[in-house]
């Protein structure tokens, strides 16, 4: 993230070792807004048309399914490990995109009043950014025969559920709306949390690609030196 970037989520840093609602009521009892931390996180759970739950299941389950896929990496021949590697770059690629723009999502929400009147805009991107990502995850699942297992399943059918909440559902834009209108910097700050804890759990599930990636890699050095 860039400084100014930084800077602007600076309630989102002051206490990394928590979760976000308490990285949220640290920033929050400095301002002495505590009393209204109770309602904030209910909101925050509750109240919002896309839940923080939602945002990070997909992403969450993705990484699950990844770390189970490994021990099949060694059955693979090289033709089959070269087109995984490849599924797996272009997942990243997407991922990466993604994660950006739902961080933008979140400083945004903290900082740009006049984002109500763009957050459609944004919200069909991200819409749009979850297609690509599927349309990867469907052809890396294929390539290692498993696009049917329940894991998988479910992990696909979390993403179209989050998908169609932003592109059907305009569950960002309701959300932008009621947290901005209300005024409340504690439901301002519990919707931007949301946001950033989802731009986290893709950063998990890029990790755990990454790991994918390097697990193949060692395995192709391994075949380099038996000739």
């Amino acid at each position: 993230m860039d400084p100014g970037r930084a800077h602007t989520w600076h309630f989102a840093t002051s206490c990394r070792e928590g979760t976000a609602f308490f990285r949220i009521a640290a920033h929050a009892l400095a301002l002495g807004w505590g009393a209204l931390l109770c309602c904030g996180e209910a909101w925050g759970q509750l109240g919002q048309a896309i839940p923080t739950q939602s945002l990070v299941d997909p992403w969450n389950r993705a990484a699950e399914v990844l770390r189970s896929l490994e021990p099949q990496f060694g059955a693979l021949v090289r033709p089959e490990k070269q087109r995984v590697e490849r599924e797996l770059s272009a997942l990243d690629a997407e991922l990466s995109h993604l994660e950006s723009e739902e961080q933008t999502v979140a400083v945004k929400i903290v900082s740009n009043p006049e984002f109500a009147y763009v957050v459609s805009d944004s919200s069909q991107q991200i819409a749009t950014q979850l297609g690509k990502i599927d349309k990867r995850f469907e052809m890396l699942f294929k390539a290692l025969a498993v696009a049917e297992r329940s894991d998988v399943l479910a992990m696909r059918s979390a993403l179209a559920s989050l998908r169609e909440s932003l592109s059907v559902g305009n569950g960002l834009e309701r959300d932008v709306l009621q947290a901005l209108g209300s005024g409340s910097k504690v439901q301002i700050q519990a919707l931007a949390g949301s946001w950033w804890d989802a731009s986290e759990s893709v950063g998990r599930l890029r990790e755990a690609v990454a790991l994918a990636r390097r697990h193949l890699a060692s395995l192709a050095q391994q075949r380099n030196r038996r000739g």
